[in-house]
């Protein structure tokens, strides 16, 4: 089989396996297939590492050490340390374009001795006047579909992979809240949302950041930095007929948790007014200050702050909410604060 039939079966079955469009480590794969022709100096591998393939071509035959399950478990093994580094997307890059580099002479007429140090060859299919020539015309078939399956996977990748590209064209609401809980701790994520306004009956259409979840509704914020509540909960301020999400800038989150015990929610909140910053979580306020609270906002919008009696509970408040209603009181509790930072 050509170098780049292997390759490009590399690639392929990369994107697949992996769900990937990144061109390193699909590069990477690529590069990993050609190894096993380490065996033979005549080949791009052997030529450049020529001392390791003179001296296994002087003791194995080609496409049998380093054509088997063996090295590619020996490999799996050598490459480990990238997982200590963190690079594991390129671990299995190397592991999977290793594998399919000598995977693919299965299917040639001498096939490879897949399960060394035992000699026998395994060659797929069984009918020898299917089986590939190194260069044929059936070759060409076969490159020319896989260069196929390796573009729409990638492709499909690109746009978030399989699920994803059907709940988009679904507009599911389910759809839109897992995308969002798969993509928001690393992407930034808007909607585009059709639907009507559930208190005025208004159509809606237009792009919404989705910023959080309640239950099993999207909580999402316009331009002006209203809030929604999106899905089919009474609670609900929208109630969408299609709801399309798109993935942008690159984020860096930011999660910690603030404590209160009696102490000043000003002192507490103050060092937390950064851009893109929500708080959540529950407060028991001071019974001299309860009095003093005053919560007003129209049922049109969701409220990030609610009070129940001695509890104020936030879902999402921005810190200049949370110090004009709260800023003056004193409060016991936790909060879960979250941060984005967009990347440049």
């Amino acid at each position: 089989m050509l170098s780049v039939t292997h390759a490009t079966l590399a690639i392929a079955s990369t994107s697949l396996l992996m769900g990937t469009s990144d061109p390193w480590v699909l590069g990477t794969a690529a590069i990993a297939s050609q190894l096993p022709d380490i065996d033979t100096t005549g080949s791009v591998p052997g030529r450049i590492f020529f001392p390791v393939s003179r001296w296994l071509e002087a003791r194995y035959p080609h496409r049998s050490a380093t054509h088997s399950f063996l090295a590619t478990l020996l490999v799996a093994i050598a490459l480990l340390p990238l997982w200590y580094f963190n690079k594991s997307e390129f671990y299995w890059a190397l592991v999977i374009g290793y594998w399919m580099g000598w995977f693919g002479d299965v299917f040639t007429k001498s096939g490879v001795a897949a399960f060394f140090p035992h000699q026998a060859r395994l060659v797929i299919p069984a009918n020898p006047r299917l089986r590939l020539a190194s260069g044929s015309k059936a070759e060409s078939i076969v490159l020319g579909v896989l260069v196929l399956v390796a573009v729409v996977s990638i492709n499909i990748n690109s746009a978030g992979g399989i699920m994803r590209s059907f709940d988009q064209v679904l507009g599911s609401q389910s759809g839109a809240m897992e995308i969002y809980q798969r993509e928001s701790s690393k992407h930034q994520v808007f909607a585009n949302i059709q639907g009507r306004h559930t208190i005025t009956q208004q159509a809606i259409a237009g792009s919404y950041e989705v910023i959080g979840t309640v239950n099993q509704d999207l909580l999402v914020k316009d331009s002006q930095a209203r809030l929604y509540r999106v899905g089919s909960s009474p609670e609900a301020q929208i109630a969408p007929e299609k709801v399309q999400v798109t993935v942008r800038a690159a984020i860096a989150l930011v999660t910690r948790e603030v404590f209160l015990d009696n102490q000043s929610v000003r002192a507490a909140i103050a060092p937390l007014k950064l851009p893109h910053t929500y708080i959540s979580g529950r407060l028991t306020i001071d019974a001299l200050d309860r009095a003093e609270i005053s919560l007003h906002g129209s049922k049109q919008y969701f409220q990030p702050i609610q009070q129940f009696g001695e509890q104020i509970e936030l879902e999402s408040a921005s810190p200049g909410e949370v110090m004009a209603v709260l800023g003056e009181a004193f409060a016991t509790g936790n909060l879960v604060v979250r941060s984005i930072h967009v990347q440049p």
